[in-house]
């Protein structure tokens, strides 16, 4: 069974997550287990950004659930092994600070699904530093970073079957360098599958 569920991220794939307000449901939504460190493991993330694709092998996503929350709290995300801006150059990505999950009930109704919000550095009650993932290249640097708000689409959700989370996100990127890189600044979509840990992961309702 699929719960919508956002998760973040560049890679941000991240991506995957939100601080912001949950818009007002008939039902409470909970993420199970409680207090519980939820970890998240990748092998096809992937950054569309205007021309260019950043891939990596391997991405991870780590955060912790609450008491009756709707939320993963510090979240990290990493993503490493043989990254590259396909088809123009190898690259390194560097990410730091954390995101924030916020789930919504799976009612057909309801056309956000939730948020991921990427922690700015003036939410030192949601983690330290702020979020910030750098792609790097001989010819260009590739930004995305917090504070921002993005709202997941359809394609975002937590099959609770094979306990794989399928992510699918907008965010807000910028560029340096060569314009194989994509545009200066602009839109970015951001698909990842993380396999998720505990296998007791769900969302109610």
């Amino acid at each position: 069974m699929k719960k919508t569920f956002p998760k973040v991220g560049l890679l941000a794939v991240v991506a995957l997550l939100a601080t912001a307000a949950m818009a007002t449901s008939a039902q409470a939504v909970t993420i199970n287990p409680d207090n519980t460190q939820i970890s998240g493991h990748s092998t096809d993330s992937s950054l569309s950004y205007g021309v260019a694709t950043i891939r990596c092998d391997q991405a991870t996503a780590d955060g912790t659930t609450g008491l009756d929350s709707d939320r993963i709290t510090n979240l990290a995300l990493q993503f490493f092994d043989n990254c590259a801006v396909v088809g123009v150059a190898p690259a390194e990505v560097a990410c730091e600070g954390y995101v924030t999950l916020i789930a919504r009930s799976n009612d057909s109704s309801t056309v956000n699904r939730g948020w991921i919000r990427l922690n700015g550095a003036d939410e030192p009650e949601l983690g330290d530093p702020a979020f910030k993932c750098v792609v790097t290249t001989s010819l260009c640097e590739v930004t995305v970073q917090g504070p921002q708000n993005t709202t997941p689409d359809p394609n975002t959700n937590l099959n609770e079957d094979t306990d794989v989370l399928n992510a699918s996100v907008n965010v807000q990127a910028s560029r340096i360098g060569n314009t194989l890189c994509g545009p200066s600044s602009g839109t970015a979509n951001f698909t990842a599958n993380y396999a998720t840990t505990p296998d007791t992961l769900s969302v109610d309702p």
